[in-house]
C-alpha cells in the first residue's frame, strides 16, 4: 500500500448515528466536505431513510440522515473527527 492510500485510509472514521445506532465510514476533507460511506447494514438501521424514500429503488433516492449529519458535526466539533490533512500529520 502506497503512503498517499496509506493517508487516506487513515482518515476514514467510523461515525455511529445517535438515533438508530448505524454506523458508517466518514472521510472529512476540510470542514466544508464530508464523505459519507453506507453499508447495507447502516441502511437497514437507519430510521430515516424510509421516511424518505420515494418510487421503487428507494436506496437511489434516499440522500442522507438528518440525525446522522449531527452526529457527523458534533463529532468534528467535538475533536474526535478529525480532518484529513490532520490524520496524516498525526
Amino acid at each position: 500500500m502506497s503512503n498517499l492510500e496509506q493517508e487516506k485510509d487513515a482518515a476514514v472514521q467510523q461515525v455511529r448515528c445517535i438515533e438508530c445506532l448505524a454506523k458508517v465510514q466518514v472521510r472529512k476533507s476540510a470542514w466544508e466536505q464530508t464523505s459519507v460511506q453506507w453499508n447495507d447494514e447502516a441502511l437497514d438501521l437507519c430510521r430515516e431513510r424510509p421516511a424518505r424514500s420515494t418510487g421503487n429503488l428507494p436506496r437511489d433516492q434516499f440522500v442522507g440522515c438528518e440525525t446522522l449529519r449531527a452526529a457527523v458535526r458534533d463529532e468534528t466539533v467535538q475533536g474526535n473527527l478529525k480532518l484529513a490533512d490532520q490524520a496524516a500529520i498525526s
